[in-house]
């Protein structure tokens, strides 16, 4: 009897902790369309940001987003900064490698990330997709002395298709990088960049 109620409370002590999870995004701002939203959570030790960004892009599905991620010639014309974007195939085309290098003004070190892609078709639901990504140490992308690597990024692009709406696109993303520069001086460089890739991406989805 004794055992029995031990798991039971382990059951409910486990319920309790997945409901509480990180804390909910909040608002930042909208523009063109495009809704940025952040938290604040602990990961890997350290307190970082994760960014979220929604918009609806009428006609564009799963495939229509995949395209564009694995279109290396528009790469840079969507990802603000970027000077070179990379895409490597692998025997399964439901994953991918992916290079991005940015370029940044002196006296700062040029950044770059090499990221892993992935989905899984069978699992979606109810018209949703989601694409994930994450750091990934690879032979195909070695480090280049004097480009900072981003490393623990991590992240998806979900697309949700629903009947007789627009389909709703959202990306997230996490990343180990601390800042060393004040918040009231990097957050409005943060928000602007993002939402400019984003409304980027929305251009070039809805215009393939």
């Amino acid at each position: 009897m004794k055992k029995i109620l031990f798991l039971w409370l382990l059951v409910l002590v486990g319920s309790f902790l997945n409901a509480a999870g990180p804390a909910d995004f909040k608002w930042v701002k909208t523009s063109n369309g495009i809704m940025l939203y952040e938290r604040w959570i602990m990961h890997n030790g350290s307190k970082v940001r994760e960014l979220k960004v929604c918009f609806d892009a009428p006609g564009a599905g799963l495939t229509d987003v995949v395209g564009l991620l694995k279109d290396a010639g528009k790469g840079s014309s969507w990802n603000v900064r970027s000077s070179q974007y990379k895409v490597t195939r692998t025997p399964d085309e439901h994953v991918w490698l992916n290079y991005i290098r940015y370029s940044l003004p002196w006296p700062m070190e040029d950044q770059d990330c090499s990221l892993k892609y992935f989905y899984n078709t069978t699992v979606a639901t109810a018209g949703s997709h989601t694409i994930y990504f994450e750091s990934i140490q690879h032979q195909v992308y070695p480090r280049f002395k004097n480009v900072t690597r981003l490393e623990g990024t991590s992240g998806k692009w979900t697309v949700d298709q629903q009947e007789n709406r627009p389909s709703r696109i959202t990306y997230q993303i996490l990343t180990n990088k601390s800042g060393t520069v004040p918040r009231w001086v990097s957050d409005p460089i943060v928000y602007d960049n993002i939402l400019t890739t984003m409304a980027r991406f929305k251009s070039l989805l809805q215009h393939q």
